[in-house]
């Protein structure tokens, strides 16, 4: 089912437009705090951090040169969201950035995402929804939402920074 008619039948009251204004809020909210979408991207000799098409840059993740990684603080800073200075650099070198992006004012987020991110965003245009000044306000089920909300923006992140690998083992020492 199609994310925009999940979030009618848990709001029915609510207009269209108010229900898609609360998914691209759900939407920035889990790029900017949940780093959900992250592309490499290359970074001129200036130093500006190019994104790609329909999207905006929220922070560098990592930034290479010449494939390795550099130490924030020691090797770069990032000023803007879309500006690192390098210190010390060559001609040769070759910089590029991994980087969290949200979706630009005039786009949205890609299927492949907002497919892996469904129940995330549902519960957060759901709960932003039912927190309005109008006749469906109702808080306690808003707080409800938020709950679920807040754990898929924590997954993302999670997942941003240890991508898909289990949790390590660990064998708990005996009891003498």
């Amino acid at each position: 089912m199609d994310l925009l008619q999940t979030v009618v039948q848990d709001v029915p009251e609510a207009p269209l437009m108010t229900v898609r204004d609360a998914l691209k809020w759900a939407e920035f909210r889990l790029c900017q705090d949940g780093n959900a979408w992250i592309v490499d991207a290359p970074i001129t000799s200036e130093g500006a951090i190019t994104a790609p098409v329909g999207a905006a840059c929220v922070r560098a993740l990592t930034v290479y040169r010449n494939g390795r990684a550099m130490t924030p603080g020691v090797d770069y800073e990032q000023l803007s969201p879309d500006a690192v200075v390098i210190h010390r650099q060559s001609d040769t070198d070759t910089f590029t950035a991994r980087v969290a992006v949200k979706p630009a004012p005039d786009s949205a987020l890609p299927n492949e995402l907002r497919d892996q991110h469904f129940e995330t965003l549902r519960h957060g245009a759901t709960h932003r929804l039912l927190l309005l000044p109008q006749p469906w306000r109702n808080v306690e089920q808003a707080a409800y939402h938020e709950t679920y909300f807040t754990a898929g923006l924590n997954d993302a992140y999670r997942l941003s920074v240890y991508g898909q690998q289990q949790g390590a083992r660990v064998q708990s020492r005996r009891f003498i």
